[in-house]
């Protein structure tokens, strides 16, 4: 019988000797500063709004400027990524890998594996990942609180060794509208999807920030604000302009 192998011992060590933190620059200035330089390597940047407010426009415009020094794997869950407007943007395609796929346990295996062959990894969108169990259920039947479950179990097991290597995560999330009038809205993934995130960006805008020329709607300004941060400092807000 195969013995089983011997699990690592915790190691103690320096406070002094733990590494200094790192980050990738979004290349959205105005982000950047207020999220202490970037994204940060070794953690979960997770990046939320409602439908139209740039969500994508904001991840689309990083993978364009971190792929021109660096390595990264977009995991495209609602199969919506346009590859010659990310070409436009000035991205380098052979720096880019790309997964189309939106069966949660899946792509969350994939994810585990990738942890540490990329300096960045983008999951665009968490909403839309779908369990196997919904995927072959007859539509309608009764499937509540297993997203929430199956995305802590993938936590639970992303999270160690994304923490130790040198690879950002960012994962966009999505709105939901809360049921009951003094609910707070938040976004899919449930308690430990929402603590395990390092640095929470919530993305708002609004009519009155829309950016017309000759009665020409070009573009609109994005309210980022910072909800959640264990690296910087929390509640901070700035807007950054969006051009169509």
């Amino acid at each position: 019988m195969a013995k089983k192998a011997k699990s690592e011992e915790p190691v103690i060590s320096k406070l002094s000797d733990k590494k200094d933190e790192e980050f990738i620059p979004t290349g959205i200035t105005e982000v950047d500063e207020i999220i202490g330089g970037g994204v940060h390597r070794g953690r979960i940047t997770e990046v939320w709004g409602q439908e139209g407010v740039g969500k994508t426009n904001f991840v689309t415009q990083m993978l364009a400027n971190v792929s021109k020094e660096h390595k990264v794997l977009y995991v495209d869950t609602e199969f919506a990524l346009n590859k010659d407007h990310v070409r436009a943007l000035g991205a380098d395609p052979d720096n880019i890998g790309y997964i189309a796929d939106s069966r949660l346990e899946r792509v969350a295996e994939m994810l585990i594996e990738a942890v540490g062959k990329y300096d960045l990894i983008i999951l665009d969108s968490l909403a839309y990942l779908t369990p196997l169990t919904v995927d072959t259920n007859t539509v309608g039947e009764n499937s509540i609180g297993l997203f929430a479950r199956l995305i802590k179990h993938w936590v639970v097991k992303f999270r160690p060794r994304l923490g130790v290597s040198n690879t950002a995560f960012v994962a966009i999330n999505q709105y939901r509208a809360p049921i009951g009038l003094y609910v707070k809205a938040e976004p899919p993934g449930g308690k430990s999807w929402l603590h395990a995130v390092d640095v929470r960006l919530h993305l708002t805008s609004n009519s009155a920030d829309k950016i017309t020329v000759g009665g020409q709607v070009i573009g609109h300004w994005v309210h980022c604000k910072v909800v959640k941060s264990k690296v910087s400092s929390p509640f901070v807000e700035t807007k950054y302009r969006l051009t169509y």
